[in-house]
């Protein structure tokens, strides 16, 4: 019986008619590999009900793995994101109409948590289909590093043996203004296919991305 990767994108928010998370998530949705087959789901932009439906998709799937997509406006690589910090501060509010400022997300929860994924290797995996990619070591504040926090607490509360983590992609080139650092659709759909395929196959990481200092 294959395993099920099971990634997630957002929905539209900030005025924006789509969102690339979303448009990723669902063109990978119900690719078979050899002993995996990924599942996607569009979340809510919403500070609680995020993280109320990824448990409740983690609870159906039972998923080895989950990864979370979202997109960072003014970004040029794929970034994995290394920590999720327990806070929210909103610049706009999320389509809920939620604006927390400078609230925890889990009242006495952990200051911050790790993602479980081979975040470097992941990198080097999509740098080598051409896609520049990074580690970033900020997730702001918002719905995204809200949503990583939430599923990582909710594996490290449930004592669940899932790997778990959070990558953020610039805007769609087809959907960015000409002065908005963006990437082709295509391409970015390529480089997480590679990245999922790395994270899947290696549960330990690099110490070290080609061409990036630490």
């Amino acid at each position: 019986m294959k395993q099920t990767i099971l990634v997630t994108g957002f929905e539209p928010f900030g005025g924006e008619e789509s969102n690339p998370s979303m448009l990723i998530a669902n063109a990978l949705d119900g690719e078979c590999h050899e002993d995996f087959i990924i599942r996607s789901a569009i979340l809510p932009v919403e500070r609680f009900r995020a993280v109320e439906t990824a448990v409740q998709l983690i609870n159906s799937h039972r998923p080895r793995i989950v990864i979370a997509l979202g997109v960072a406006v003014g970004r040029t690589d794929i970034t994995p994101e290394k920590v999720a910090i327990n806070f929210d501060d909103y610049r706009i509010a999320d389509n809920g109409g939620n604006q927390p400022i400078g609230e925890p997300i889990v009242t006495k929860g952990p200051a911050a948590y790790f993602s479980t994924l081979p975040i470097n290797r992941m990198c080097q995996a999509m740098q080598d289909t051409g896609m520049p990619s990074s580690v970033s070591f900020s997730a702001g504040t918002f719905v995204c590093n809200h949503l990583m926090y939430g599923i990582l607490n909710h594996i490290a509360r449930n004592q669940h043996d899932i790997r778990a983590g959070f990558i953020h992609v610039p805007q769609a080139k087809e959907f960015a203004g000409n002065d908005t650092p963006s990437a082709p659709l295509e391409q970015m759909i390529k480089a997480v296919r590679s990245a999922i395929l790395v994270s899947r196959s290696s549960a330990t990481d690099v110490r070290k991305i080609s061409g990036q200092s630490h």
